[in-house]
């Protein structure tokens, strides 16, 4: 398994997809610092962000962590290159012929996109705190800002592992680019949109949003206020998002007819 993660890995940096990724969230980066001075969201947020005046690596942290939810589209075209490429070029024949197990060729897969997410998480916070240093200095991390960055982050990389599994398992059971980035998309937004219009004739209805995974990064993005319950909730949904498909996309992919 770890020679056909070694292999996907040459692949992936031969390729441009990785690197168009990176300078579409490096452009993100330089906006947040530079231009908005405040966390661009797309998925659920229980304030509206204010725009800072001053602008030091202790605000941008908390700034990349508020905006984690736009990377969630980058996470898309890891997914797209290891998982259904290999069926569109009918290389999935090839590494499955010579031994590799389907359960193996699965994991593989995830483990890549999900290690490759991750990193991609750790380096829009990185260059946001590098990029706010030139401007107003690394500002305060004591009084236990900094264990309370990495608790947010530790939430988020759980967030990340699902939005993976979510997005393998689709990947997998459809083994087309078109349809996979489709669903995926509509997952991703679609819950969102029909709730949150909803909730404007039943408020009610806006607690949904506490069950939908997209939701997770702006309902966390400062975590120190939420309680025991919420946190646990949140916790309880990412680990369902992440089990139920890597399981379920296992058993199928484990049936399926490779054409």
């Amino acid at each position: 398994m770890l020679n056909m993660m070694r292999a996907d890995m040459y692949r992936i940096f031969r390729g441009k997809g990785i690197y168009i990724t990176f300078a579409i969230m490096l452009a993100f980066a330089i906006l947040t610092v530079f231009v908005f001075r405040s966390a661009m969201q797309v998925g659920f947020v229980e304030e509206i962000p204010e725009t800072l005046e001053v602008m030091t690596g202790a605000y941008a942290v908390q700034l990349a962590l508020d905006s984690m939810d736009v990377l969630m589209f980058m996470f898309l075209p890891l997914i797209i290159i290891l998982a259904v490429s290999p069926f569109s070029s009918n290389a999935v024949k090839n590494e499955l012929t010579i031994g590799i197990s389907r359960v193996q060729f699965y994991f593989s897969k995830f483990a890549l996109s999900t290690v490759l997410s991750v990193v991609l998480m750790a380096l829009y916070i990185g260059i946001s705190v590098v990029l706010a240093t030139t401007i107003d200095g690394f500002g305060n991390w004591g009084n236990g800002f900094f264990t309370n960055i990495l608790k947010l982050f530790g939430m988020q990389v759980l967030f990340a592992l699902a939005l993976n599994s979510v997005g393998m398992f689709f990947a997998f059971v459809t083994r087309n680019t078109g349809a996979a980035v489709g669903i995926y998309l509509a997952i991703m937004l679609a819950p969102q949109l029909i709730i949150g219009l909803l909730g404007m004739a039943f408020p009610r209805v806006m607690t949904f949003m506490y069950y939908d995974l997209a939701s997770q990064f702006g309902i966390f993005a400062q975590v120190s206020r939420l309680s025991g319950m919420e946190i646990s909730r949140g916790i309880a949904v990412g680990l369902g998002y992440l089990l139920i498909p890597v399981i379920g996309g296992i058993m199928l992919f484990k049936k399926a007819e490779i054409k």
